[in-house]
């Protein structure tokens, strides 16, 4: 699952002053020899160090450096991102969560066996350890912040590879245990739903559709949040009309990301639906969803600033008047010209800006204040 990425200007200051101390050690070598020496300094992943500390313990990045694959192995030499004094540019690869398991199956990497496109279980050195360890973990937190479900991807068990946390000098550990896990994998435990025939749970996940008399459901947390981050992994049915609450209350709902399409103006999955508003922003590139496989939406809900992503394309950011805290959660309505479209989500999970607010509601699990 990726979220915003932080990048930074570091590496550029990080080759200048490598260049700048071998030139004070040697003052009479020449430029050329001065960026030769600057570039043997910078081998291996140490000009990824220069601004993702983290980077240096690890999993992933530690077992893969030890049989000689770096960063740029996965990620591409990255040259205009290391040197970005803007911010603005992203590494040449990057991989959301529905692809993570299709790259590490890479066959000259971790190649599945057989006719197998992804590599699995029985590809392990340990098969029986693996199955082991996942009816341990099964709707489980792990360590890294992310919960085990049936459709796990390889990040979910193996290392803390996100760079989308703020590096503040904290370990990977530390920072990663900071995100909430708000569905369970299990049931609805904790949730709130306005018509319960219209969510249950299978296979791990989270399944909506619209009630029979084409009503709209909605499903909210009961916990208020205030500030946060928030990623979302689903698949859609089409058409489908649903979409994701960030701060409902029981005064009324707040904005909410759009999973499906407008027709008038044309908008796609990710814009955001203010209640009594209408459409306060807009996506117009109805590429970025995959229609047939998984996509995360990722937000960042800061004061009256809401920013999305859509598979780790940045959709927009948006400014308004919202509520300052409420419930995070999902909707569902009939398509257009009343389709019953599907809704599957398989992960939300949380990390507060902020501490969230005690629940003081009644759990009432026949009632929900959000409405379509």
């Amino acid at each position: 699952m990726l979220l915003q990425k932080r990048f930074c200007s570091c590496a550029v200051i990080g080759v200048s002053l490598v260049a700048f101390g071998w030139f004070l050690a040697a003052p009479l070598a020449d430029e050329s020899e001065q960026q030769q020496a600057a570039d043997q300094e910078l081998i291996g992943n140490s000009k990824c160090y220069v601004c993702h500390l983290s980077l240096q313990t690890e999993e992933i990045t530690t077992s893969h450096l030890q049989m000689d694959i770096t960063c740029d192995g996965c990620h591409g030499p990255s040259v205009e991102h290391m040197h970005d004094e803007m911010l603005m540019t992203e590494p040449d690869l990057l991989f959301g969560r529905q692809e993570v398991d299709k790259m590490c199956s890479d066959p000259t990497c971790h190649a599945p066996g057989g006719d197998r496109r992804v590599y699995g279980f029985q590809d392990h050195k340990d098969p029986e350890a693996v199955e082991e360890f996942f009816k341990k973990w099964l709707g489980r937190t792990r360590p890294n912040g992310r919960t085990v479900t049936h459709n796990s991807v390889c990040t979910d068990c193996h290392g803390t590879h996100n760079l989308d946390v703020a590096e503040t000098g904290e370990s990977e550990d530390e920072a990663a245990a900071d995100w909430i896990a708000l569905f369970n994998g299990r049931d609805l435990t904790g949730w709130q739903q306005s018509k319960p025939s219209c969510w249950k749970v299978e296979s791990g996940r989270i399944v909506a559709m619209a009630a029979p008399n084409a009503e709209h459901g909605d499903l909210l947390t009961g916990p208020m949040y205030g500030d946060y981050l928030l990623a979302v992994t689903f698949k859609g049915t089409w058409p489908v009309s649903a979409g994701i609450w960030l701060r409902s209350t029981d005064t009324g709902p707040g904005p909410r990301i759009e999973i499906g399409a407008h027709a008038a103006p044309a908008a796609y999955t990710g814009s955001i639906f203010l209640p009594g508003k209408g459409l306060v922003l807009a996506n117009v590139r109805k590429d970025l969803v995959d229609r047939g496989g998984w996509n995360t939406i990722s937000a960042r809900v800061e004061g009256d600033r809401v920013q999305v992503w859509l598979n780790a394309e940045e959709v927009g950011v948006v400014r308004m008047n919202c509520p300052a805290e409420g419930r995070v959660g999902l909707h569902i309505g009939p398509g257009p010209a009343g389709e019953m479209g599907k809704l599957q989500v398989r992960e939300i999970v949380l990390q507060p800006l902020g501490e969230p607010e005690e629940d003081t509601s009644e759990q009432d699990e026949t009632d929900s204040a959000a409405g379509p």
